[in-house]
């Protein structure tokens, strides 16, 4: 799909959500505006960029797409210290997208280390800008993972016969 074409849309989008919200017919923050704005946009980026095999703008849209989905949270739920968020954030952003260069192009194992390190810097950071430090962070990762094991779990299944199926 043509850059210009997806502008335009994203603007209409953008113009009725605003005309809407001035009307009082709905109730959306700007942080949840900008945040469908930029998950429209990276996703579109996303796509395209992969279908004609451009490795930047992948990078880019899935960095936008899931930066529209941080400002959408930040818009949805009330989140105390939004500043200390900011860095893990970025990181866990970045992480994500070297990811998708690895999975888009597995030659290429430097996206894969460069996520793991960026991941494992978000998690860092996270667990020292906590509010009650890192034992706070602890007993809530610990919590997390007993609801969610069952997600872990499958998750780690699902990674490990990837793996195998690419090696073959």
């Amino acid at each position: 799909m043509d850059n210009k074409l997806i502008l335009i849309y994203i603007l209409v989008f953008a113009s009725v959500l605003i005309l809407l919200r001035t009307m009082g017919l709905i109730s959306v923050s700007n942080d949840e505006l900008l945040g469908y704005v930029l998950i429209i946009y990276g996703l579109s980026l996303y796509y395209s960029s992969f279908i004609f095999s451009k490795k930047i703008p992948l990078f880019f849209g899935s960095s936008l797409f899931l930066t529209g989905v941080i400002f959408l949270l930040i818009g949805n739920f009330d989140l105390q210290d939004k500043e200390r968020l900011f860095i893990p954030a970025l990181l866990f952003v970045n992480s994500i997208s070297s990811l998708m260069l690895f999975l888009f192009d597995k030659s290429k194992s430097i996206s894969m280390y460069a996520a793991v390190i960026l991941f494992a810097g978000g998690i860092g950071t996270l667990a020292l800008f906590s509010p009650n430090g890192l034992n706070n962070f602890a007993g809530n990762l610990l919590s997390f993972s007993e609801v969610y094991w069952p997600v872990i779990i499958i998750l780690t299944a699902v990674i490990v016969l990837v793996n195998r199926e690419t090696r073959q």
